[in-house]
């Protein structure tokens, strides 16, 4: 096992809003917790983890700070990682608003979302290029981002099937996605 995924910690939204790439959104209390627990998890694997290599928003770089604390490794920070932003149209608004939208009574699928900025594959080739180009990675993302990765690399037929929980560590053995537990 070279690379890891983990999708940050829970994030403290009062308002339960979709809140995609909207500064400021950082983690719970309880998504420390969560962040300490993967730590304890990953310095008590036998995993050879080098470096982290985090999004650039707050909740992930909260993350991948607590976890650095256990592992005692570098963070890098990367756009690549970013959130996928979605249906722009859907930012800022409940999940209650969003599933009265006309956007989400047309949709067919989660890759068939229209319109976006950017397709769930550009988002799975822009992370492609950090998960080339690093060995012995702990990778901390978002959701989306994580599964979007991870679908097109194994040829998944579902979508939602491996979205990961927050914290969740996930890595891919034998072309299949797994869950460090």
């Amino acid at each position: 096992m070279a690379n890891l995924f983990l999708r940050h910690a829970e994030v403290l939204n009062k308002k339960n809003i979709q809140y995609a790439k909207l500064p400021g959104f950082q983690i719970s209390n309880q998504g420390k917790e969560q962040s300490v627990a993967a730590g304890k998890l990953l310095k008590n694997s036998n995993i050879n983890i080098e470096k982290i290599i985090t999004s650039p928003l707050l909740r992930a770089r909260q993350t991948s700070s607590i976890i650095s604390e256990f592992l005692k490794i570098p963070i890098f920070f990367s756009n690549n990682l970013t959130e996928w932003t979605g249906i722009k149209n859907w930012i800022g608004k409940t999940f209650e608003e969003i599933k009265v939208s006309q956007e989400y009574s047309e949709r067919k699928s989660s890759l068939d979302l229209s319109p976006v900025e950017e397709t769930l594959k550009s988002v799975y080739e822009r992370v492609s290029i950090e998960y080339t180009n690093n060995m012995n990675t702990l990778f901390v993302s978002h959701q989306d981002t994580i599964r979007a990765f991870t679908y097109y690399l194994t040829k998944d037929k579902n979508f939602s099937m491996y979205r990961p929980n927050n914290c969740e560590i996930q890595f891919i053995e034998n072309n299949i996605v797994r869950t460090l537990t």
